[in-house]
Formats: structure tokens, C-alpha cells, sequence
């Protein structure tokens, strides 16, 4: 899964684990996706949300992964970044701020291919690069997001992996007991809170002759 740059050979890269050579001027610069949804209420802990695996009538504006944990058949993808995005509207109701703070700040985040670590750490570790960006007038419905919203600005894997039909994904949001803080409050969202996993890299698509 590894992929290590072949030098002198611009755009080709040699997977560590199989020896096999890829080239990414096949691909496109793109992100796989999905969304939980975190329902209004206490979150007690150990609560887990897990991004990849419910995909039931869910249309492309939340997710556009359309096989349970895997990329589609014939589709491959080099992964570069991982980043969490805070929707601010689900539907009508705008997001409130303060549900959004709660969530990434009190939230555990890990990545697993084939149920094998490549990324963990608290939430808001993870920025998307998307999102928006300045002041609202709105009462009570300020904007917010994971740093800067530009791409570049997304922390990148020590390694990139290439992924295909064949890897299982999992993306796990967990909240934690904290008994070491003796004032610890469980947090306790207003509102419904949607939350999106992207997994931005290279993506190449199944082509049919």
C-alpha cells in the first residue's frame, strides 16, 4: 500500500508492499466521502460514529461511496490527506457553533485500511481544507471550521497509500471518558450535527471499453 516515488521517473511511484508501478498520471485530484450524523442530545462515552459503513439511501451530497467500506470495482485511488468537515446547515437548521466546538474538540479520530492503523489522533487534527470563511450576521449562526478552509493547508500522510476495490475502509469518530478531568461534563448537542469524512487524493476511475 505504500507508495514511494521512483527517481527520475516523474509521476511513477512503486508500491513498497507488491513492487508494482504506479502511475498517477492516470488519475484526477479528487476526495471519497461520507457523513454521520450526530443526534441532538447527550453523547455518553464511549459512543462511536463510523464514516464508510452506512451508505443507505444516502445521495451524493453526503456521500459518494456506493460499495459498504470500499471503493467501486475497478476504481483505485492514491490517499494523500484525511480531513473532517463540520456541515453548518442540515436542511433548514443551521448549525450552531458551539455543537460544532464540542464535537471536534471532544472526539477521537482514527483511519483503518484493512484493519490497519495509518491515522489517529483527536478530532481537530484533521481539517478538510474546505469550508467557509469570514463573519455572518446571523443570530447565533456563526461560521466554522477546521482551519483554514484551502486544501493546502490539510496535513498530508507520511506515505501515500493506494487503495482499490480490494481494501476495506473505516473511519471512526469516538468520544472518551475523561476521568482524569474532575469536572468532566459529557458534551450535549443542540441540534443534529452532520459531520463529513473526506479522503482527498488521486482518483482513477473503472473505465468500460
Amino acid at each position: 500500500m505504500p507508495l514511494v516515488p521512483i527517481e527520475g521517473q516523474p509521476g511513477l511511484f512503486r508500491d513498497s508492499d507488491t513492487g508494482q508501478v504506479v502511475n498517477i498520471r492516470d488519475f484526477r485530484e479528487s476526495d471519497k466521502y461520507d457523513t454521520i450524523l450526530i443526534p441532538a442530545g447527550e453523547i455518553t462515552p464511549g459512543t462511536e460514529f463510523i464514516f464508510f459503513q452506512n451508505i443507505q439511501n444516502k445521495r451524493e451530497v453526503d456521500t459518494n461511496i456506493k460499495t459498504t467500506r470500499k471503493l467501486s470495482a475497478g476504481e483505485s485511488m492514491v490517499l494523500d490527506r484525511i480531513g473532517l468537515y463540520f456541515r453548518l446547515a442540515t436542511g433548514d437548521i443551521i448549525t450552531v457553533p458551539r455543537d460544532a466546538k464540542k464535537v471536534s474538540e471532544c472526539s477521537f479520530y482514527k483511519l483503518s485500511i484493512n484493519g490497519i492503523l495509518q491515522e489517529e489522533g483527536p478530532a481537530i487534527k484533521f481539517p478538510s481544507g474546505y469550508g467557509w470563511y469570514g463573519t455572518t450576521t446571523e443570530t447565533d449562526a456563526g461560521i466554522f471550521s477546521l482551519g483554514v478552509p484551502a486544501t493546502a493547508s490539510a496535513a498530508r500522510l507520511v506515505k501515500k497509500q493506494l487503495l482499490n476495490q480490494n481494501h476495506e475502509i473505516e473511519g471512526l469518530l469516538r468520544f472518551d471518558q475523561r476521568t482524569w478531568l474532575a469536572n468532566y461534563v459529557n458534551p450535549e448537542t443542540e441540534q443534529d450535527l452532520l459531520v463529513t469524512n473526506y479522503l482527498h487524493g488521486l482518483v482513477r476511475a473503472a473505465v468500460t471499453k
